[in-house]
């Protein structure tokens, strides 16, 4: 009974593999944003940086036009070191494409948000991999297990 609880070992690996799925898409939707987004001006509304014990993020939100002329207003969340990047800044140059993974690119904040998600998608990867291998070893524990409790001992008195 307690070796079978070893298959929910499988949930982790197919985490990461998620995870590792989804910074790719983020990283990759960065990079076309970036190369085929519009150059927008967004001003800044809002600006606040949380310091919570060893963890320090932030947000900005921003009003910017559409390309079809309507105006938008987005929330982003940022790390502390993005945050540091646009603290003083009123109006933030963006990159704005509706149909990517990653519709809006901070200008100032690219180069750190694409090694982000590359470096984030890298270490979700060896995660995966880890873990798969050591799910892999679990199952085949089971398995090895099951045959030896399945062995018929016959005695003969």
């Amino acid at each position: 009974m307690i070796r079978r609880l070893l298959y929910f070992f499988w949930i982790l690996p197919l985490y990461l593999g998620f995870i590792t799925i989804q910074q790719i898409t983020v990283h990759f939707g960065t990079l076309q944003t970036y190369e085929r987004g519009v150059s927008i001006a967004a001003d800044v509304t809002d600006f606040d940086i949380k310091q919570i014990a060893a963890q320090s993020n932030g947000y900005v939100v921003i009003t910017f036009p559409l390309p079809d002329g309507n105006q938008t207003e987005r929330k982003l969340s940022l790390s502390i070191q993005m945050a540091q990047r646009i603290i003083d800044t009123q109006v933030i140059p963006i990159r704005y494409l509706e149909d990517s993974w990653q519709p809006i690119v901070m200008i100032p904040t690219y180069e750190l948000q694409k090694s982000t998600s590359f470096l984030n998608a890298i270490i979700a990867l060896i995660g995966f991999i880890i873990t798969i291998t050591a799910a892999i070893f679990a199952t085949k524990y089971i398995h090895t297990s099951k045959q030896e409790n399945m062995d018929i001992q016959i005695e003969r008195v």
